[in-house]
């Protein structure tokens, strides 16, 4: 199936200001079945991009002005080729069966960071909220009956969409599990940070992952990037899981960046050089969805 994503960042300023450098993530990383057929980013005023890879092999751009502006404009399109694909096919290795499961001597170098509570109010509050979920490995009962892999994380993933309530913030950052817990409700990226350290409490490798989720022909599509989380499961890689929908990700699902935190990868980053208060307007445009078939493709 084709997918088409038009993202714009406008800022509007008081009077003509200049520029720090930005950080572009508005490229997808590559996936399996994902290829991307045309990207065009346009930007007022006129910018130098440079493109690499960052630490975690996100594709980020980095954005120079040489000249002041009253405003600022960040346009991404892009046109995606993607495979439907079964988010089930896999087979867990027979180690990753039940938890808690170990991992190689050589997967924990890597792994090392994305098993790590970086939450400090995480390890005090997660073992009584998952216990009321699910069977937690360490108990009596998970002595006695291992609790299954993948369902325990299905029914974690489906449990947050069931038990809180999604409320959009445009505020930057993300609650902590403390908040999250108490206000039952909360973000996309809020929901991938509490299933993100509730992996890791399990011994689970988690990372942040930022994107776009398409609609499907018929639908409205998202006004918004959306946020999920990937968890490392031998035999079956990084897979990921959408706690806001309760779902494991499927072909609408578009990654673009991934993190070791949830919101530390917004798709536009930088500022201005003036006194505070001049920027007037942010206004963010986003439409993102699955093309009908024969719909025209040729541009982007």
């Amino acid at each position: 199936m084709f997918l088409r994503i038009d993202h714009a960042t406008h800022y509007r300023y008081a009077s003509p200001v200049g520029f720090t450098p930005h950080i572009l993530r508005l490229i997808p990383r590559s996936t399996p079945g994902l290829r991307l057929l045309k990207s065009k980013i346009e930007i007022t005023p006129t910018a130098s991009v440079k493109w690499n890879l960052d630490l975690l092999g996100n594709i980020v751009g980095t954005a120079t002005f040489p000249f002041t502006s009253d405003e600022l404009l960040i346009r991404s399109s892009l046109l995606l080729e993607q495979q439907l694909t079964n988010a089930f096919d896999f087979l867990l290795e027979e180690r990753a069966l039940s938890l808690p499961f170990s991992y190689l001597e050589r997967e924990l170098p890597l792994l090392s960071p994305f098993l790590q509570i970086l939450d400090p109010t995480a390890s005090s509050l997660l073992p009584g909220w998952l216990a009321t979920l699910i069977n937690v490995p360490g108990t009596i009962s998970s002595a006695q009956n291992p609790p299954d892999t993948l369902t325990t994380l299905l029914s974690l993933n489906s449990a947050i969409r069931s038990l809180f309530h999604y409320t959009p913030r445009m505020i930057e950052g993300t609650w902590s599990v403390e908040e999250i817990l108490t206000r039952r409700e909360g973000t996309c990226r809020d929901f991938a940070h509490l299933l993100i350290e509730s992996a890791r409490f399990l011994g689970i490798g988690a990372r942040y992952v930022s994107g776009y989720l398409c609609s499907a022909p018929g639908t409205i599509a998202e006004s918004h990037t959306h946020g999920w989380c990937e968890l490392y499961l031998p035999g079956a890689g990084w897979r990921g899981f959408d706690p806001t929908n309760g779902i494991l990700t499927d072909a609408h699902h578009i990654p673009v960046a991934t993190s070791l935190s949830a919101g530390d990868i917004p798709p536009v980053e930088g500022s201005y050089c003036g006194e505070s208060g001049l920027c007037l307007a942010q206004d963010v445009t986003i439409t993102a969805q699955e093309l009908l078939p024969g719909e025209e493709i040729g541009e982007a």
